[in-house]
This record gives structure tokens, C-alpha cells and sequence, in this order.
């Protein structure tokens, strides 16, 4: 009912998922793959999920101005950027009335903060801040992400963070998925995204 997606039937609204799932309606529109028949019902979820994902992020803001945390530190996160990320491939839909304060900061936050992430998140920065016209930070991100790849004739290109982790924002197919994402949209490299498709 408050817009949020539950992991299991009866359970409770869980962010990430909701971020996840929302985030997959955008590709999905994205790449005009939506049929007709079920477009009104998708934008009916995404009404009622992104503001609930607003707030989420609004409440992560109010918490650092409750605690009287420095605003100028690095406070983004992998949810916030996860939340950014999606957010920009809905970039038409207004910001949800009292959020914007909280939005405005992170997204500034991801700009001044953006080389302590992980590649993935890095990915997924250069994304929004392509999708909000800041060509020049994005440009700069995938210039860094280029010159951390490896790259050989038999693997392609990758980067070897993703041989490790177990998190959601460390699996490496998914990793790398973002990164044909990101030098695609943003850079239109086609030579390093065949030879990433040579690793996946």
C-alpha cells in the first residue's frame, strides 16, 4: 500500500528490492520493451514507488541533520547511489514535494565523492549524472574506469574487482553488465564494449 515491494508475501516493504525492481522497469522502458497491454500497470507501480523511494532517501538526509552530522563528509552510499541510479531513468517525473533537499544533496554527493566507490557504483554514477546532462563528471568517470580496466586479447576487458564478493553490488556478471551499460551510453565506446562482451 505505502509503494514498496516485500521480498515474500505478508512480509515487510524492503528498499532495495523496490529499488531493484523499479530500476528494471526503467531498462525495461528504456528499451521500448513494454507492451502496450501492460504499460498503464507498470506506471501505476512506479507512481507509488518512487515517491516511497523519495522518502526513503529524504529520511537518510533528515538522519544526518538529526545526529548533526558534517554535511560536507563523504555520506553516499551504495542504497543512495542504487536510488540515484534509478531515479534517472525516470528523469520526467518531478521530484516528490519535500524531497528535493535531500536528492539535491546526494546527487551533489555522488559528483565530490564519487572515486572512494566501488567500479559498479562508479558505473552507476556516471549513468545519472549523464542521463542529469553533467557530461563532465561522467566523461572523467569513465576516462578512470578505462584506465583501471585490464585488458587482453584472450579475456577482453574487465576489471579484476569482480572476481570477489558475495553483496549484490559485487557480482560479476551484473558488474560488468553495468559497465557495457556505461561505455555505451556515455562514452559510445563500441571497441571496449566488444571486448567486454568478450569476458562476459
Amino acid at each position: 500500500p505505502n509503494g514498496g515491494f516485500v521480498w515474500f508475501k505478508g512480509g515487510p516493504d524492503d528498499r532495495y528490492i523496490t529499488q531493484y525492481i523499479v530500476t528494471g522497469i526503467g531498462h525495461l522502458k528504456k528499451l521500448n520493451a513494454i507492451p502496450k497491454e501492460q504499460e498503464k500497470t507498470l506506471n501505476e507501480i512506479v507512481s507509488k514507488a518512487i515517491p516511497y523511494l523519495d522518502r526513503k532517501l529524504k529520511e537518510d538526509y533528515d538522519y544526518l541533520i538529526k545526529q548533526k552530522i558534517s554535511l560536507k563528509n563523504n555520506h553516499i552510499g551504495y542504497t543512495q547511489i542504487q536510488c540515484l541510479y534509478m531515479r534517472s531513468f525516470f528523469g520526467n517525473l518531478a521530484q516528490t514535494k519535500g524531497t528535493e533537499t535531500a536528492y539535491d544533496y546526494y546527487f551533489k554527493q555522488s559528483k565530490q565523492y564519487w572515486l572512494q566507490q566501488s567500479r559498479y557504483m562508479q558505473g552507476m554514477i556516471a549513468l545519472s549524472l549523464h542521463r542529469s546532462k553533467d557530461a563532465k563528471t561522467a566523461t572523467a568517470i569513465v576516462k578512470s574506469l578505462k584506465e583501471n580496466s585490464l585488458n587482453t586479447e584472450e579475456m577482453g576487458m574487465y576489471w579484476k574487482e569482480f572476481n570477489s564478493g558475495y553483496y549484490w553490488y559485487q557480482a560479476p556478471v551484473e558488474s560488468q553488465a553495468m559497465m557495457i551499460e556505461v561505455f555505451h551510453e556515455v562514452a559510445n565506446d563500441q571497441i571496449a564494449v566488444a571486448d567486454m562482451k568478450t569476458w562476459l
